[in-house]
């Protein structure tokens, strides 16, 4: 047994005196004992949205996970604005437990679902779930969809994948998925879902993993969940879930938590497993559980104004950063988006490509703040969201399925100039420009 564990009542391996759970919590999982299957939803002030979720969760608990035992557990970062009462009032049937906890640590929604992976391993489970608080277009189906693969097919984890506009889709679309599929071979498709099914085994051994006091803890979780469990090769599958919404936040925010941390995790991982990803890995396949989803067209919102006000903001915060991170032919194109007419603005996927590979390797081999060049890229993110908002208007999920394509190709023909600026890294002031591509 590691030194920092322990025991609880099923046997389960659980950190001691770092818990997320409070004692009042811990003690009313002791008093339920025992429950087939959890249903997790973390939040903090999410009181106009997570009274949707919580009767989609008890409606799809009550159709599909009737002959199961269920904990519906709120973990919440101490919201004022009555968040958890939704959960405490939704109609629940006699197979279901309910528990409502604020938790403690550090804040962010890696916490909360730390909270929810603890209280699985407490209580046995044979599975967890977790919803997020802010889900447009959650449905009870979905309940089904997430549980039914490590329920009944024995996967230890599905993540959801949706039908989402081209703005919300983007940052998956145009870094995270493509990035993935270069890296690690993968055919991921949502490594950032939000909501997610993991097996019981999982949840309790990721409740005990030492990466808690990172951006994991915040909102760096979903990346590092499905990476995670990809470099493991556990058992993954994709249940596809549908329409959802766009996720809270304004278009072109300056500091957008989410991409911050996501980003900041993502590439953090490149360190992590640098022995993986530099071998020739053959591709990974992660199958779909479920019927595609009927394609129809999303409309996306009107945001391409905001976006590049933000990119433009960002040359006049960030430029001396950018100098810092990018090679003198990269930096020089950059620049050059600057002078592009709005209406057809344009960021070439072979330079987007550029960008994010010299900020990975800056990230993780150059002598400055990482934070500070994740927080460089958001804005040229801005820029690249903007371009593809503009090139796919119009065009449904499937038809813009196409044009990721053509990114994920422009990523995966960039991994020998990622290998070789990697082993052989200087900074661009002391280095020749060298990209090939």
């Amino acid at each position: 047994m590691r030194e920092g564990m322990a025991k609880v009542g099923n046997g389960m391996l659980m950190y001691e005196g770092e818990s997320p759970l409070d004692s009042e919590a811990r003690a009313r999982l002791k008093q339920i004992g025992h429950a087939d299957i959890v249903v997790g939803i973390p939040s903090h002030r999410n009181g106009r949205t997570i009274g949707e979720v919580a009767r989609a969760a008890a409606d799809g608990i009550a159709a599909y996970l009737a002959d199961q035992r269920v904990l519906l557990m709120n973990a919440d970062g101490g919201s004022s604005d009555n968040t958890p009462r939704y959960i405490s009032d939704a109609p629940v049937g006699a197979n279901v437990e309910k528990l409502v906890t604020v938790y403690q640590g550090t804040m962010g929604k890696g916490t909360a679902i730390r909270a929810i992976l603890e209280a699985a391993a407490q209580l046995g489970a044979r599975a967890c779930l977790v919803l997020e608080a802010r889900a447009p277009g959650i449905r009870p189906e979905w309940i089904r969809a997430l549980a039914s693969p490590v329920l009944d097919d024995g996967y230890a984890l599905a993540l959801g994948c949706y039908q989402r506009s081209a703005y919300g889709a983007a940052l998956t679309d145009n870094l995270v998925y493509p990035f993935l599929r270069t890296v690690f071979g993968t055919s991921l498709r949502e490594p950032l879902a939000g909501e997610f099914c993991l097996s019981g085994a999982l949840a309790t051994e990721y409740a005990g993993r030492d990466v808690w006091e990172t951006d994991v803890a915040r909102f760096g979780v979903n990346i590092w969940l499905s990476t995670q469990a990809l470099v493991e090769d556990r058992r993954i599958c994709q249940s596809p879930l549908g329409y959802r919404g766009d996720g809270g936040g304004e278009p072109g925010m300056a500091l957008d938590a989410r991409f911050l941390h996501t980003m900041g995790t993502l590439f953090r991982l490149l360190s992590t497993h640098r022995r993986l990803w530099q071998k020739e890995l053959p591709p990974r396949d992660v199958p779909y559980c479920g019927e595609p989803c009927p394609d129809r067209l999303v409309p996306c919102q009107d945001c391409v104004a905001e976006l590049l006000d933000a990119f433009g903001d960002g040359r006049r915060q960030h430029g001396p950063q950018w100098e810092r991170m990018f090679a003198p032919s990269t930096l020089k194109a950059l620049l050059g988006l600057l002078e592009q007419p709005r209406e057809t603005f344009d960021f070439a996927v072979e330079l987007w490509t550029r960008t994010v590979m010299e900020s990975a390797v800056v990230y993780n081999r150059g002598e400055g703040d990482p934070d500070k060049v994740v927080e460089a890229l958001l804005p040229l993110f801005y820029a690249r969201a903007a371009a593809y908002v503009l090139r796919t208007h119009g065009l449904s999920p499937a038809a813009r399925e196409e044009v990721v394509q053509g990114v994920v190709q422009a990523f995966v023909e960039s991994k020998p100039f990622l290998y070789e600026y990697w082993n052989g890294y200087q900074p661009w002031t002391d280095a020749v420009d060298t990209w090939p591509y």
